[in-house]
Formats: C-alpha cells, sequence, structure tokens
C-alpha cells in the first residue's frame, strides 16, 4: 500500500513539471523566434549614377585636379551602373594590353579610364553605360578600370555589316578601327613642338579617338585675303598644333561629307582627312582638308 501511494505521488510530480515547463517555454520564448536565423546583411548600393549628381562632379574635380581618389572610389561604390547622358567614350592612343578611354562631354573631356577586355572596343561612343570594377594605379597614376554590359560590348565590338550602305563617313570610321599610323604621327610631333623638316602630302586622319571641334571662321586679309575655318584637336588640347586652320574655296565654302559647305555650327566635332603641308615652331600648315559629321 505504501508503495503504490508513492508511486502516484511521483507521477503527480513528473506532471507538474512538464506542465511547468511547458508554461516557461510559453510565457517567456516568443513564437516568432528562430535560433537559426541570422541577422540581414545590408545589400550592396545599385543606383544608377549621373554625372549631373554635385558628388560625382566634385569628387570628379578631387581626383582630376588634386589626385584625391577616395572621393570618387566612394561615388562609384554607390552606383552600380552609371549613364552619362550626352558624353561619349573615344579611344586615346593603346598599348598592347589597355585600352584608354576618356569621356567627351559637352565643353569638358574626363580622362583616366580604361578597359583590359581581351576584344579591343571598336566603336567605344556607341556605349551607352558602365560599371567601374575599382582604381588601379598604372604607373604614377590612379585610372578607372571599366567594365560593360553584354549589350554594350556587343555595340561596341562589331564590324561593319557586310553589303550595307556605305558613305563617306563609315569609310572614314573603317579607315580608324585599324592602326592609325598618321594621327599617331601627329600626336608625337605636337608634343614637340619644332621647326623640322615634314614629309609633305603625308595624309592625316583625325578619327573618332581625337575628332576635330570647330571654333568658328577667322580671315587672314593682310597675307593672303583668304578665309579660314578653325578648329582644335580635341585629344591635345594644350600644343600649339592642335589649333587647325582650313582655308575656304573661292566661294568661301569647305568640304563637308563630299559637299561644299559653309554653315558649320560653332562645337560641332568633325571626323577629318588632311594633309600636311608643313610644320613650323608654332603652327602646322594643312591642305586638301575633307570633313566628316561625326
Amino acid at each position: 500500500m505504501q508503495n503504490i501511494f508513492h508511486l502516484r505521488t511521483k507521477r503527480l510530480l513528473l506532471s507538474f513539471t512538464s506542465l511547468g515547463v511547458l508554461l516557461f517555454f510559453s510565457v517567456f520564448i516568443p513564437e516568432s523566434v528562430s535560433f537559426a536565423e541570422e541577422p540581414q546583411t545590408q545589400k550592396a548600393n545599385s543606383r544608377i549614377g549621373d554625372f549631373a549628381e554635385k558628388e560625382f562632379q566634385e569628387g570628379y574635380r578631387k581626383y582630376s585636379k588634386e589626385k584625391d581618389a577616395r572621393p570618387l572610389k566612394e561615388w562609384f561604390k554607390q552606383h552600380g551602373t552609371v549613364h552619362f547622358g550626352e558624353c561619349k567614350f573615344r579611344s586615346l592612343p593603346e598599348t598592347e594590353e589597355i585600352q584608354y578611354l576618356a569621356l567627351d562631354c559637352p565643353g569638358k573631356k574626363l580622362n583616366g579610364f580604361f578597359y583590359s577586355g581581351e576584344e579591343r572596343l571598336r566603336s567605344p561612343e556607341r556605349i551607352d553605360s558602365f560599371k567601374v570594377k575599382g582604381p588601379v594605379k598604372l604607373g604614377k597614376a590612379v585610372y578607372w578600370e571599366l567594365e560593360f554590359s553584354a549589350e554594350n560590348l556587343k555595340a561596341a565590338s562589331s564590324k561593319p555589316i557586310p553589303g550595307g550602305k556605305s558613305n563617306p563617313e563609315t569609310k572614314l570610321v573603317e579607315k580608324a578601327s585599324t592602326v592609325n599610323f598618321g594621327l599617331q604621327y601627329f600626336l608625337s610631333i605636337a608634343k614637340h613642338p619644332i621647326d623640322r623638316p615634314t614629309p609633305k602630302g603625308k595624309e592625316i586622319f583625325f578619327d573618332s579617338s581625337c575628332p576635330l571641334l570647330y571654333l568658328g571662321k577667322d580671315a587672314d586679309f593682310y597675307w593672303d585675303k583668304s578665309l579660314y575655318y578653325s578648329f582644335q584637336a580635341s585629344c591635345l588640347p594644350d600644343s600649339p598644333y592642335s589649333w587647325i586652320r582650313i582655308k575656304a574655296d573661292l566661294s568661301g565654302n569647305v568640304l563637308v561629307d563630299n559637299q561644299p559647305t559653309e554653315e558649320l555650327q560653332e562645337g560641332a566635332r568633325y571626323l577629318a582627312k588632311l594633309k600636311l603641308e608643313s610644320v613650323e615652331k608654332d603652327k602646322i600648315v594643312w591642305s586638301d582638308a575633307e570633313l566628316f559629321h561625326e
């Protein structure tokens, strides 16, 4: 009889103990908590960047003028994709492994970009957006390594369609897609202005990497009583040789897209084919100019 009493008492105590444990977990442990959950990490900012933003303009100023890349690095980090509106990429003189690029924008030029993909960008001006992998120090300067979407790479790397409509401008761009030794020669002498013998009649192509910027008309009535159209070689604005004067014909026209015209818009950019006549200490004399809309 005593044994039966102890057994009932033991079972009763176990029941109260189990009930207490259940009540404890029900009251003190919220149902919404999962021990397997971890705090979610904040996703990287993927905002679209725009060059009109004040933060970009200030960051680029510090990068280009003060050699401080930190603000611009942070801006690129915060913007996964960058659209640049009216700006156009231009290819600069290349090395074997890296294609240096600059962005030509209305009224200014942004340098400091490069692309190291396996395939060269034949038409970088077709690109409309980019991403920055990060800053890379090349020599003593910091450059921004670029990557592009598959669509942009396809557009920038594609060859002209066989059998497509051809025009002088297309032919000139095709010529520019190869190694432009004439332009390289001009850039070489433009960096070291000096009176020198010149291969008279040497043809120079100012391709999409260095179009001519139209400045306006001027006249030299004292010497030859002629009208001239003045341009600047956009890729080398600091050289005296970047100022290019093209002599108008007797009717006051120049040849644009194989048509004589005198209506050139100031600030417009042109591809050009010219011949070297002489290289003097402070200027180059040109002849046989042909211009093409970019």
